[in-house]
């Protein structure tokens, strides 16, 4: 997980082109581009409460603890995510831990979860992709 500027679809939608905050986001999947360049697919995590037809994912407390996030309940949004450059011009430090901008790993079996509901948004048409790779 990273602190990053994310930009949500609605927003970009209406033609946004940068975020209204920073906030956590999860990589979930990476690739490599030619010659040395890498894509990664970001989703957002929100303290918001899911909206009816958004997958989401509740992060447990313990793991948003191990991670430094706030006590608050936290949703990865699985229906909807970045795709963007690595190493991102959008990525922030997290306050408190220098110039990092890592939180760290989610868990094997959350991150599976996540995936598996990400590939379910996918299959339904539901995944809303904003691709920030251009410049």
């Amino acid at each position: 997980m990273v602190r990053y500027e994310y930009l949500w679809r609605r927003r970009a939608d209406r033609g946004a082109l940068t975020a209204d905050k920073d906030r956590p986001a999860c990589i979930i999947l990476a690739r490599k581009t030619e010659p040395d360049g890498w894509l990664v697919v970001l989703m957002p995590i929100t303290h918001s409460v899911p909206a009816a037809g958004e997958l989401a994912i509740e992060i447990p407390p313990r793991v948003a603890q191990h991670l430094g996030l706030d006590a608050q309940r936290s949703w990865v949004i699985a229906s909807e995510a970045n795709i963007d450059v690595w190493p991102s011009p959008d990525l922030r430090p997290i306050s408190g831990k220098g110039d990092s901008c890592d939180y760290g790993f989610l868990p094997p079996r959350l991150f599976r979860t996540i995936l598996e509901r990400f590939a379910e948004a996918r299959r339904q048409g539901l995944a809303a992709l904003v691709d920030r790779s251009k410049p």
